[in-house]
C-alpha cells in the first residue's frame, strides 16, 4: 500500500530525530567516555595560554571549511550531470552527510546523506556520480600513501643486504605500476560504465539510464576532481601537522608528511564505525608517528591529542553544524 504524503512526512521527521540523536550520542561517546579523554584535556590545559598553540589551533580550524568546501565543490561539479545545485546547497548537503556518517560503517552514511538531500535526482543515479567523487578522494589517499611508502621504508627500516634491497625495488615497481593503473582506470570511468552497461539485463532499462550519466563524464572533469581531491588531502594532512606542532611535537614537514600519509593509508584498509574510529585513529597515529618520537617523554599523549583534535575539527564540529540542515533530508520519498 502506497504511503500518503502525511505518513511520509511523519516518517521523515522521525528518522531525522533518530539521526540527530545518534550523531550527538556518538560524539559524546567518543569524547567523554574514553579513558584517554582526561589526558587529552590535560594536554590542552597545559598549553591553553600559549600563543603558538592558539594560532596553530586557529589555523587548523580555519582550514576546516576550506577542506569541506572543496569537497562540496567537487560534488557540485559531478552532480550537475543529474541535477543543478548551488554551492551553498552542496555545502549544506555535505554537512548533513557528515552528520549521518558518524554511526555508519566506514562513514558510508556521508554518501547516503548527500543523496537524501537531492530533490529531483533518483538516488541510484546520484549514487553513481557521488561514488565517482568518493573514489577520487580514496585514490588521493592511496596515491599519497604509496608515494610516502617509497620513502618510509628506506628511512625507517634497515635496507642493508641484497635481499632487502631487491624486495624494496619490487615494492617500488609495484607502487608505480599500481598507481598508474589506478589513474588510467579512473580517467576512463566513462568506458567502464559503457562496458558495464553491456552486462545489464535488457529489461533493466532504468539501470542503463543511470549508467548513461556516467558515460557523459569528461576526462577533463575527472582530472579536475582528482586534483581537487589531492588539494583536499594536502589540507587535512596540514591540519594534522599544525596540531602536532601545537601540542609541542617538533618534526620536519617531510617526515611528518610521510608518517601522516602512512597513517591515512593504513586507515583506509581498516573497516571501522564511529564508535571505535577515534581509538583506531589514535593507535595508528601513535604507531607511525611514534617511530620518529621514540623515547621522547609524553610524545604518545601529544600524538593522541593531535589525532583527537583533527577528529573534532574535521568531523565532530561539521556533524554538529550538519544538524542545522538535517531537515533537508528526505529518507522516504517518491522515486
Amino acid at each position: 500500500m502506497a504511503l500518503t504524503t502525511k505518513v511520509k512526512k511523519t516518517i521523515n521527521n522521525g528518522l531525522r530525530i533518530v539521526i540527530a540523536f545518534l550523531a550527538t550520542w556518538f560524539i559524546y561517546r567518543q569524547l567523554v567516555d574514553p579513558q584517554n579523554f582526561m589526558s587529552f584535556t590535560d594536554s590542552i590545559k597545559s598549553r591553553l595560554f600559549q600563543i603558538d598553540f592558539i594560532l596553530l589551533c586557529l589555523l587548523s580550524v580555519l582550514l576546516m571549511p576550506i577542506n569541506w568546501g572543496i569537497e562540496a565543490y567537487k560534488w557540485q561539479l559531478l552532480i550537475r550531470y543529474s541535477e543543478r545545485i548551488s554551492f551553498k546547497q552542496a555545502f549544506m548537503s555535505i554537512l548533513s552527510g557528515i552528520t549521518m556518517s558518524l554511526f555508519t560503517p566506514n562513514r558510508v552514511g556521508e554518501f547516503l546523506g548527500r543523496l537524501f538531500t537531492l530533490k529531483h535526482t533518483h538516488p541510484l543515479k546520484g549514487a553513481f556520480l557521488t561514488i565517482t567523487g568518493s573514489i577520487s578522494q580514496l585514490m588521493a589517499t592511496l596515491l599519497m600513501g604509496m608515494f610516502a611508502l617509497c620513502f618510509f621504508i628506506p628511512i625507517y627500516y634497515n635496507l642493508s643486504g641484497f635481499t632487502k634491497i631487491i624486495l624494496y625495488l619490487l615494492i617500488l615497481v609495484t607502487v608505480i605500476f599500481t598507481g598508474t593503473i589506478m589513474v588510467m582506470m579512473y580517467l576512463r570511468v566513462s568506458n567502464v560504465a559503457r562496458l558495464t552497461a553491456y552486462f545489464v539485463k535488457p529489461g533493466w532499462d532504468k539501470i542503463r539510464g543511470y549508467l548513461r550519466v556516467m558515460r557523459r563524464l569528461k576526462r577533463s572533469l575527472l582530472l579536475k576532481v582528482l586534483s581537487l581531491s589531492m588539494l583536499r588531502y594536502l589540507i587535512f594532512s596540514s591540519q594534522f601537522y599544525f596540531l602536532l606542532l601545537a601540542f609541542g611535537l617538533s618534526i620536519p614537514w617531510f617526515h611528518a608528511f610521510i608518517l601522516i600519509s602512512m597513517t591515512y593509508f593504513t586507515m583506509t584498509a581498516i573497516p571501522t564505525i564511529a564508535l571505535v574510529d577515534l581509538g583506531i585513529r589514535g593507535s595508528v597515529s601513535m604507531y607511525f608517528l611514534g617511530l620518529y618520537f621514540a623515547g621522547q617523554p609524553g610524545s604518545s599523549v601529544s600524538i593522541l591529542a593531535a589525532s583527537t583534535s583533527v577528529w573534532i575539527i574535521n568531523l565532530a564540529i561539521p556533524s554538529l553544524l550538519g544538524l542545522l540542515f538535517i531537515n533537508r533530508m528526505k529518507l522516504i520519498r517518491d522515486v
